[in-house]
């Protein structure tokens, strides 16, 4: 009885880690994020950026970090994006960056693609 219910409760506990962390895929294949450096990162830039890309349907999840001046893009698998689109909405937000690092490459410069 104890070791079925401790099998139930495992198998409940993983569906609900995949079912609530974007970035895993049972396909064995992992979602790679990408990384935008910016020139400076506050308070309000975290926010700014927040506010465009939290209700994007091709972003999973989006982490900014003050201290590195970074901002990861974590995409959903069905909806990807590519790295010129990433360069371009964070240049309208006013967060142009300075390096983009992901599955496409690394760029210094707006991606031609």
């Amino acid at each position: 009885m104890i070791r079925s219910f401790s099998c139930t409760f495992l198998a409940l506990f993983a569906g609900l880690l995949i079912l609530t962390t974007p970035d895993l895929v049972l396909a064995g294949e992992p979602v790679r994020p990408t990384v935008v450096h910016v020139d400076e990162m506050c308070g309000g830039c975290v926010k700014k950026v927040h506010r465009r890309f939290d209700d994007d349907e091709k972003i999973g999840r989006v982490n900014c970090n003050v201290d590195e001046k970074t901002v990861t893009f974590y995409p959903v698998k069905e909806k990807s994006f590519t790295a010129r689109y990433l360069w371009v909405e964070m240049d309208e937000i006013g967060k142009t960056p300075i390096k983009l690092v992901g599955p496409e490459g690394t760029f210094s410069s707006k991606p031609r693609k």
